[in-house]
């Protein structure tokens, strides 16, 4: 998607989306830290699939009064609404790297994580090969795993 900030830092991708997303984040700037939910409400935003105000979770106003939502819980449900059941459901074992089950496929992916002490999983876009800002297939920290990667194909 054309409209998703790629490679963006997340102090930046608030600033980008403005109005009340932005203000909180110079409120809370640790509170508001994880940017991957509001990165993809801007690229649905612009792509064919807004969020709507009668979205249910936690929403967000942005610059130009459109809704964005900040959680990757909320982000999951309004993707399952929209999109239905993800088209693959991966479920790594001991920290494997599943990626290559996803070669070659473009579309929404979600990371279940398990063990962060301030999110609960990132959303972003895959290209085929790589994410649109952080993929977390695979985790170095101790404790952390994922325990599900969620994956809507894009046509």
């Amino acid at each position: 998607m054309k409209n998703y900030p790629v490679k963006m830092a997340a102090p930046d991708v608030y600033q980008t989306v403005g109005g009340q997303a932005f203000a909180l984040y110079q409120e809370n700037p640790t509170g508001y830290a994880n940017a991957c939910a509001l990165r993809l409400s801007k690229a649905l935003n612009y792509g064919g699939m807004p969020i709507k105000q009668t979205t249910k979770g936690y929403k967000v106003k942005g610059k130009d009064n459109k809704p964005y939502l900040l959680r990757v819980k909320e982000m999951i449900s309004f993707v399952e609404n929209n999109l239905g059941k993800a088209d693959i459901t991966l479920r790594p074992k001991n920290n494997e790297d599943v990626s290559s089950q996803l070669s070659n496929k473009k579309g929404i992916i979600i990371f279940k994580v398990s063990g962060w002490g301030d999110a609960t999983g990132h959303v972003t876009l895959w290209n085929g090969n790589d994410c649109g800002d952080s993929c977390y297939f695979v985790h170095h920290q101790q404790g952390v795993t994922t325990t599900e990667v969620l994956f809507w194909n894009l046509k």
